[in-house]
């Protein structure tokens, strides 16, 4: 008689599928992954895992013809190709697990392929609009830190994250640079500190008595802001400017293109976004801005 190994064997549980991804939220956070990845894979269990299986079923019931049904519906509904694109992405993790464990006989589920649509940016109009200084007498705080905020983003092209993470003590004015401690690779980097950015930083610094070992933008009590809370202030704050917001993550978009445009080479671009990758860098360029004749999208950074 023929000896049967151990790992080819699934497992016989009665686990059901929503303690299997309490699990796999717990391997993913014993493995040092984000926090912002745990977050959410979190969201993604609670709101479009159960679209596919329920939470309280046997994780049998999660099967390959479930799976890409639902990716068919997505796509018939109307959905962007990132959506249903980063759904089997965060899919396949959960199932990588599950096969690893022997819960599930192992599939394979394929990651569509997609048209790549152009990058959204904000146009000259709406950057000098943003930026204009709001009058120290009659702002709010909040308004004063919010345009703050849109001059680092504008000039460094970093994630929300690691504004959020950076300190005062890593504003460099002697060096002209900035350290970001916290990136989503993990690897710290230095990046230019451009000389409009420096004087901003030197005022609203001065103006917010902030010390060295302070957040550079905290709420207004000295903690950390969490990313909602900033969403939310440059939401109200592109209001208050009359320039819809297209999200946080558009001021990377509009930083590569207007860099790229104002010559700088794009290989610094990709140091800037920290992007291991070249071809992640160029998908951030919206080369349709840089070749328009109508100069609606050109500013000095």
């Amino acid at each position: 008689m023929a000896k049967l190994r151990s790992k080819n064997l699934n497992k016989t549980t009665n686990k059901i599928v929503g303690e299997i991804y309490g699990d796999y939220l717990n391997y993913c956070t014993s493995i040092g992954q984000r926090e912002k990845t745990i977050e959410s894979k979190e969201k993604f269990g609670k709101y479009e895992l159960i679209k596919v299986v329920n939470l309280d079923s046997n994780i049998k019931e999660l099967t390959k013809e479930k799976i890409e049904k639902h990716i068919i519906n997505m796509r018939k509904e109307g959905y962007k190709g990132n959506t249903y694109q980063t759904y089997v992405i965060k899919m396949r993790a959960f199932l990588s697990y599950c096969f690893n464990n022997n819960y599930l006989t192992k599939f394979t589920v394929k990651i569509p392929n997609i048209l790549l649509e152009k990058k959204e940016v904000y146009t000259e109009e709406e950057v000098i609009k943003l930026l204009k200084k709001p009058s120290i007498n009659t702002c709010l705080v909040g308004d004063f830190r919010s345009w703050a905020i849109c001059s680092f983003l504008l000039s460094t092209g970093c994630r929300a994250e690691t504004l959020l993470n950076v300190h005062v003590e890593d504003v460099n004015f002697s060096t002209d640079s900035i350290l970001f401690r916290h990136m989503k690779t993990k690897r710290q980097i230095t990046v230019p500190l451009s000389n409009t950015l420096k004087v901003n930083l030197m005022e609203y610094i001065q103006r917010m008595g902030l010390k060295q070992e302070d957040y550079l933008f905290p709420l207004l009590n000295g903690e950390k802001m969490k990313y909602d809370t900033c969403h939310q202030n440059l939401k109200n704050y592109f209001k208050h400017r009359n320039v819809k917001f297209h999200g946080v993550n558009t001021f990377r978009n509009t930083f590569a293109t207007m860099a790229l445009k104002n010559g700088a080479g794009i290989y610094l671009i990709q140091k800037c976004l920290g992007h291991a990758d070249i071809k992640m860098t160029e998908r951030y360029i919206n080369l349709h801005c840089i070749i328009s004749n109508r100069g609606d999208c050109i500013w000095q950074l």
